[in-house]
């Protein structure tokens, strides 16, 4: 029997503008309609609103479209309050309430878990204040061919520059640091040599560190000297090696954080979690959850430089953190000698081989874990989750920076014996779409059963 080829049907009006009505809002946060009968994603949308809209990418079964007028608002709709929303790529939902906000992505959570949770599982979501929380950034520069110069964020899905006068998503007083940063780097003879600019706000020391591709010239050095006194402003100065300098005849500060009653120490490039708040928050609820008993012993896997690790040695025998990125070990390692904690110690691994062929697992924890903490990158865990079997933890906490990647391996932990108790939303990132969340599995009394194939996406 002939098999005949049929053309995928497109959307009428390709290009041009059309009017709307939005269904309902995905787990992204953008707007989602019908155009014959092929999905449309929206961002910038809110459900029931009549808009204008322009599809600008077709795909089989679905399409993206820009929004181009608003017709009829939501009641949820809020004005913005940046000048820059409609073209920096920084923020997305910045037209709806910080409650609204964490309202829509508490449901996309919701529904992409709904395979697995209960309505008895969902924890209270963890927020913060939705202005000046985000005590990291990188500000992109660049200097254009017609030697125009471009301080600020890239366009949303655009490499473009656009520039920023004020961002009060950072921390004070780099929320207001873009003009008198700008007039810096303009007067520069080497402003072709700035890269990016990372600001980092510690109570201690506001950084402000400058990545720069050649070195610079004596009046350059001196301009960045007199902008650091007038800011109050630590500069820093990055090699293409990587290297950190401090301008001559300064020294490297020592970065810190506050955390519960310890001050976790770090370099610039050690991860941090950019919301102090939420931070916090996260790591006395995972500290609960855990519950962790003066006999247990604890394994915190990608332990960064022991920002769970030094809150969990305070109530196990025993905390083991491990980290892939060497640097980091050792920086938790001073972490906690530095709070006079002599029950934890950390070691470089390569997480995606065994732990149990590691020599620590054997002569520290004695093939034996009581709990695990895992807070991966946005890959997930999954080599990690794969050895729970073997590894026989009572409970687990998870926490994840992607969603997607948590809903694979809370598949894999299931199959490994154990079933999901808690978990919860975590704005880490207000005014933007994305969202974190942390869940706990406890060992199943039961006899693990196998999950249909397609359970979870």
């Amino acid at each position: 029997m002939a098999n005949f080829y049929n053309a995928t049907k497109k959307i009428k009006k390709m290009g041009r503008q059309q009017q709307v009505t939005i269904e309902s809002i995905d787990q992204s946060l953008n707007g989602v309609t019908h155009i014959d009968s092929k999905v449309i994603f929206v961002p910038g949308a809110l459900p029931g609103e009549q808009v204008s809209i322009q599809i600008v990418d077709e795909q089989k079964k679905y399409a993206r479209a820009n929004l181009i007028e608003v017709n009829q608002a939501s009641k949820q709709r809020i004005a913005p309050a940046c000048e820059h929303f409609s073209q920096c790529g920084g923020c997305q939902t910045q037209h709806l309430s910080s409650d609204s906000q964490l309202h829509f992505k508490e449901q996309g959570l919701k529904q992409r878990f709904s395979k697995i949770s209960q309505d008895k599982h969902w924890q209270p979501s963890v927020s913060s204040q939705p202005w000046h929380y985000r005590r990291r950034a990188r500000l992109s520069v660049n200097v254009e061919k017609n030697k125009t110069l471009r301080v600020g964020f890239r366009q949303q899905g655009s490499s473009e520059i656009i520039n920023i006068t004020r961002c009060d998503v950072l921390a004070r007083p780099f929320n207001e640091i873009f003009s008198p940063l700008f007039s810096l780097i303009d007067g520069l003879v080497g402003r072709e040599e700035i890269g990016h600019v990372e600001i980092i706000a510690t109570p201690a020391h506001n950084i402000a560190l400058f990545r720069m591709t050649k070195r610079l010239c004596s009046e350059d050095i001196d301009a960045l000297r007199h902008f650091a006194t007038t800011y109050e402003l630590t500069v820093l100065l990055e090699s293409n090696s990587g290297k950190i300098h401090p301008l001559p005849d300064a020294r490297l500060p020592k970065l810190s954080y506050p955390l519960a009653q310890h001050e976790i120490g770090f370099t610039p490039g050690n991860f941090i979690q950019v919301n102090g708040d939420v931070n916090e928050q996260m790591v006395a609820i995972a500290t609960q959850w855990l519950d962790v008993k003066a006999t247990d012993k604890v394994l915190d896997l990608f332990c960064g430089v022991g920002n769970f690790s030094l809150a969990l040695a305070h109530h196990a025998q025993l905390v083991i953190g491990v980290e892939g990125v060497k640097a980091m070990a050792e920086q938790a390692t001073e972490n906690a000698v530095n709070a006079g904690i002599n029950n934890a110690s950390f070691y470089h691994c390569n997480l995606s081989q065994p732990l149990i062929d590691q020599q620590w697992f054997s002569n520290k924890l004695r093939k034996k874990v009581d709990k695990i903490l895992l807070d991966p990158a946005r890959d997930g865990a999954l080599d990690i989750c794969r050895q729970l079997s073997q590894l026989q933890p009572s409970k687990i906490v998870y926490v994840s920076c992607d969603a997607a990647s948590l809903e694979r391996d809370s598949h894999e932990i299931i199959k490994q014996g154990y079933e999901l108790a808690k978990i919860c939303a975590m704005d880490m990132f207000p005014q933007t779409t994305h969202v974190e969340s942390m869940a706990l599995f406890v060992k199943s009394k039961a006899k693990p059963k196998r999950i249909k194939k397609g359970l979870l996406r």
